[in-house]
């Protein structure tokens, strides 16, 4: 079984529980011992070396030996899920929140932000709230500025100005290729995102599905305001029309990639530079030597640099520990964990990751200052800062668009697109091609087609096209928001939600097809 196959089987057992699952190697527990159970999106080398690395740091801290307990539901849009229903629950059953877990840890920041507002239920008329994360306000202003600085990096802030999440990591977005296959078949490494929408790699890109995945849709989020929406989506969808698979977890791209069943894919860094890094080592333990087959990089302006954060759960059973694993998490040992190469002993004057090289970005300021020279990428994300003026509306439509565009007609999705791509009029190249750089009326009808976004229904009988960015905030508003209610849009037992979802859905089968069926037909005259 491929490595993929492998983590594809174990993450489809995984989301079916939040039964923690014990990942502490060492000594067994002993009864006495308190545990720290973590709900986390990461994967095993993080959750290895950062729960050994606490526990070390504890015992010689706290004079205490604990352990630490993992639970690995799946991705940090998952684990959103599944703890809103879980609070929701509680509030409406009159139960204390909270559960077994004490920390989240792990994932981009936008999950956190949606988890640190008000969470609301009405129960026999009378309105319960509260938050699912837990403020911090024991780490003061003059504690904060200590290990932050100013709080922003590319325009975004690195931790919660009400103190409910802090960044521990940071992490940007690119794209991890085969250069092996991309020789092999006479493609240049991509280094740009529209590079993913070349003909030339049909079939041969591996994506993440971003409404299972925060961190991919905030790199999805990113393509489409660094490109603009209309540019944006055309290269989203050329690269879902490229794709040879489209999985749940952002950690399976770079192993797709290296093993050759994709030729490259969208990836968070520490993924893709874990990876490369893995085979590495693979080769010196092994000493065979292998010619460097995987390559990471970062797209020069079209990414974005994001907290990957902290943060304590109310009603966590162990607030101290919670209390203390924040600390430790923002601590300078913490901090090394993420970019000293693995080995014994110290370096730099802190302890070394055992086992993984992690190869991930600080997000203390101060670490870089001290130690860069130690660290194994030499890259400081507050130097050469790109801000982002973002538009907030187009997050909330990244997983909604993306999911009926791309994976519920998946098959009509490629069928088209190489219709398209092989029509006698295409021009040769890798340039992202639109209806606007052709001139035969088919081709151009086709990629007409084949770029359209929906038009979605407005009160007074208007209609709002999501092709128009300035249209966005209506949509949301009214459809995702329900603030259309009474328009007689649906009906009132209908979710908005799923109505809109299924007028994507229909709406991008009609374009798919329509361009199939004049292919047919265009093949058919041609006989």
């Amino acid at each position: 079984m491929s490595r993929t196959a492998l983590y594809c089987s174990v993450a489809s057992v995984v989301v079916l529980t939040m039964t923690p699952v014990l990942a502490y190697r060492g000594t067994p527990r002993r009864s006495t011992e308190r545990t720290l159970v973590i709900v986390t999106p990461h994967n095993e080398q993080i959750r290895e070396e950062f729960s050994s690395g606490f526990i070390r740091w504890h015992e010689r801290e706290y004079g205490e030996a604990v352990s630490v307990a993992w639970n690995t539901p799946g991705g940090t849009t998952e684990i959103r899920r599944m703890l809103i229903a879980q609070y929701e629950s509680a509030m409406r059953h009159n139960q204390p929140v909270g559960g077994d877990a004490d920390i989240l840890f792990g994932g981009g920041s936008y999950e956190y932000e949606t988890l640190s507002r008000p969470l609301k239920v009405v129960v026999d008329g009378s309105e319960h709230q509260t938050t699912i994360l837990q403020p911090c306000d024991w780490l003061t202003p003059q504690a904060l500025d200590e290990i932050y600085g100013h709080n922003a990096v590319d325009g975004r802030p690195i931790y919660d100005a009400k103190l409910h999440w802090f960044g521990v990591a940071l992490s940007s977005f690119g794209i991890v290729s085969n250069t092996q296959q991309c020789a092999e078949h006479s493609v240049e490494v991509p280094d740009r995102w529209a590079d993913l929408a070349d003909p030339r790699f049909f079939e041969a890109v591996a994506l993440v599905n971003p409404a299972q995945s925060g961190s991919v849709a905030t790199a999805f989020e990113t393509i489409l305001q660094r490109l603009g929406w209309k540019r944006g989506w055309q290269v989203l969808r050329r690269a879902a029309a490229n794709s040879n698979q489209i999985t749940a977890s952002s950690s399976v791209t770079p192993t797709t990639v290296a093993d050759g069943e994709s030729w490259t894919g969208i990836a968070i860094d520490f993924y893709g530079r874990y990876e490369v890094q893995s085979l590495s080592d693979e080769a010196v333990r092994t000493g065979i030597a292998t010619i460097d087959r995987l390559s990471f990089c970062t797209p020069k302006g079209e990414s974005v640099v994001d907290a990957d954060p902290v943060a304590i759960l109310r009603g966590a059973p162990n607030p101290e520990l919670a209390k203390r694993f924040v600390q430790f998490c923002l601590s300078m040992e913490g901090q090394m964990l993420w970019q000293l190469p693995h080995g014994e002993g110290d370096l730099c004057g802190y302890p070394r990751p055992r086992q993984y090289s992690l190869r991930r970005m600080p997000a203390r300021r101060a670490a870089y200052d001290c130690c860069k020279e130690c660290f194994m990428d030499q890259i400081n994300p507050f130097e050469d800062q790109a801000p982002l003026v973002s538009d907030r509306n187009f997050r909330s439509f990244v997983a909604p668009l993306f999911v009926p565009l791309a994976m519920t007609h998946t098959d009509l999705l490629r069928e088209a697109w190489h219709a398209i791509i092989t029509h006698p009029s295409y021009p040769k190249g890798g340039a992202v091609v639109s209806a606007e750089d052709v001139t035969d009326p088919v081709l151009k009808d086709w990629l007409t087609a084949f770029d359209a976004l929906p038009m979605v229904a407005g009160p007074g009988g208007t209609s709002l096209d999501m092709g128009d960015p300035a249209a966005l905030s209506a949509v949301r508003n009214g459809w995702l928001k329900g603030q259309f209610a009474g328009e007689n849009l649906w009906q009132g037992r209908e979710q908005p939600t799923t109505m809109l979802r299924r007028q994507f859905n229909a709406f991008f089968e009609r374009q798919y097809q329509h361009v199939i069926d004049s292919a047919h037909a265009e093949h058919d005259r041609a006989r």
